[in-house]
């Protein structure tokens, strides 16, 4: 016997995983502000990149989470088992999610770097954020 949510269940099931989304987004929002000040020269820059980020996360969480709180791929017995079920796959997608937005992170910062140190090594030159080539301060001689 499949067990029909109710309202109540849906929206149980929303709001659960509509606090569990703006939790994991806002961590990402505020740890990823200092990732990106460590691959950009400009905080403005920083700030910009983060929220398009937490933007395009909030947008394909809720997404999932509209999409879970109305599909039964399969039966579940009893309410009780219905919400943790749904809140279960709402969790592990957040989790996924979360994981592939600071691989990300890594990457453009990773990248950053590469690219920081090659312009390093042709001559002294590096390329700041905002794309004018300047040369590096050397010391006393």
């Amino acid at each position: 016997m499949t067990t029909s949510a109710s309202t109540g269940t849906y929206l149980l099931i929303v709001v659960i995983g509509l606090v569990a989304t703006v939790i994991v987004g806002q961590v990402l929002m505020r740890t990823g502000v200092g990732f990106l000040r460590d691959v950009f020269d400009d905080r403005d820059t920083a700030m910009s990149i983060t929220r398009l980020l937490g933007v395009g996360f909030h947008l394909v969480a809720l997404g999932f989470l509209a999409l879970v709180s109305t599909w039964d791929p399969f039966e579940i017995q009893g309410t009780v088992q219905y919400v943790v079920t749904k809140t279960g796959a709402v969790l592990l997608f957040l989790g996924i999610l979360h994981v592939i937005t600071l691989l990300a992170l890594a990457r453009v910062r990773n990248n950053r770097r590469v690219q920081t140190m090659a312009a390093n090594l042709r001559g002294g030159r590096r390329q700041p954020a905002d794309g004018r080539t300047q040369a590096l301060e050397s010391g006393p001689s």
